[in-house]
């Protein structure tokens, strides 16, 4: 007897296949995909115990019935979906899922558009090899940054040359796209996701952190749900993982199913299964465990973290001054001053500038703390050492 573990949600959306089990898969909706490398024949005389997890349950798979039996465990973590079939536009689904909050979610946009020039392209179906690689290794940067910021290890980053080697041809065949924001020609956030029969599944994404202020992850979800309702996609997959953002975005969050399937006339396939149930039954609870002391440990971390003193201090925002003959103009995009560019970013936030009407400047009298200037069109706000 054989058994046979298979990840469904990874087959589906990373691979873009049914697995050769199931006949097809059927939607909330009752509508079908049928799987177009079933073989029946070889169904039937399979010796197989399929331990199928990872089961979503807006996308049912079918097996015969007459040959199978299913022994079903629910999963301890949860999928986080938005199901667009009832709406025609990003703000319809915005109105709904956020009600008198929606007016919040627009006005982020609109901030990094007034303070930025910002553009949006989504990858799908054609990329040049050069332009992959370059938007891949800014992708590899941007996490890097990230999970240093949150003291934190990223899955992604432990496998990149399995990713940075995959999502070059299934992009190119329409089974995978790359969605960027640009701010000039800059990427400040970059998403890679997979796409399985008009349904897209949100992979890797990550963001420049000196952006922080500008909620691009909730710009990003925006500007994806614009395409995928403009490319006929009927839903936006985040995946497991229980985060805030999901919780306040998706309109679908359902339990995961493990389903073990195993021959109907096999008392070796029965045993087989009563194993295989007692095995998934206690991973299931040791997850549950380990999973709560995982969130505990987090959240200590999380409040060590942030204890940390800045190095430098924003003063409050006011009323622009000239006559600062005691500054010099400084460049803070160069790596002598990189460390100002998120207090700038944080400036053109809070006062509403644009980028181009900034300046830095640096007072250039010797004194014992490092003093600096942001000053935009109509406001202005001093950095100061702590």
């Amino acid at each position: 007897m054989k058994k046979v573990r298979v990840d469904y949600f990874f087959e589906l959306y990373e691979k873009g296949k049914i697995p050769k089990v199931f006949s097809e898969v059927n939607d909330l909706d009752e509508k079908t995909i049928v799987n177009t490398d079933y073989n029946k024949d070889q169904i039937e005389y399979s010796k197989t115990v399929y331990s199928v997890f990872f089961v979503m349950d807006y996308l049912k798979p079918t097996f015969d019935t007459n040959l199978y039996s299913k022994k079903t465990i629910r999963q301890f973590f949860k999928g986080y979906t938005i199901s667009l079939d009832n709406f025609d536009s990003a703000d319809a689904y915005v109105k709904y899922r956020f009600r008198s909050n929606a007016k919040g979610i627009r006005r982020r946009i609109k901030r990094l558009e007034t303070c930025f020039d910002i553009s949006y392209k989504t990858y799908f179906g054609a990329i040049k090899q050069e332009e992959y690689d370059i938007l891949m290794n800014e992708l590899k940067a941007m996490l890097i940054r990230r999970f240093e910021q949150r003291n934190d290890i990223s899955q992604s980053l432990l496998r990149w040359d399995y990713y940075k080697n995959l999502y070059f041809s299934l992009i190119n065949q329409k089974k995978a796209s790359l969605f960027v924001i640009y701010s000039n020609d800059t990427p400040i956030m970059i998403s890679l996701n997979h796409h399985f029969y008009e349904r897209l599944f949100s992979a890797i994404s990550s963001y420049d952190i000196d952006y922080g202020k500008f909620s691009l992850g909730s710009v990003e979800i925006y500007k994806k749900l614009e395409w995928c309702i403009a490319n006929n996609h009927r839903s936006y997959e985040m995946g497991m993982g229980d985060l805030s953002y999901k919780r306040e975005w998706c309109n679908h969050i359902y339990n995961f199913e493990h389903q073990i399937i195993y021959p109907k006339k096999s008392i070796r396939a029965y045993i087989y299964m009563l194993m295989e149930y007692i095995k998934v039954n206690f991973k299931e609870f040791v997850f549950k465990i380990a999973y709560v002391k995982y969130k505990e440990f987090k959240a200590k971390r999380k409040k060590k973290l942030n204890f940390s003193v800045p190095q430098y201090e924003s003063l409050p925002i006011e009323e622009a001054i000239r006559g600062n003959e005691n500054y010099k103009e400084i460049d803070y995009n160069t790596e002598e001053f990189i460390y100002l560019r998120k207090k700038v970013f944080d400036f053109l936030y809070s006062g509403i500038e644009h980028v181009s009407d900034v300046k830095v400047l640096k007072k250039s009298k010797k004194e014992l703390k490092e003093s600096y200037l942001i000053i935009g069109k109509t406001k202005m706000q001093q950095v100061i050492e702590v």
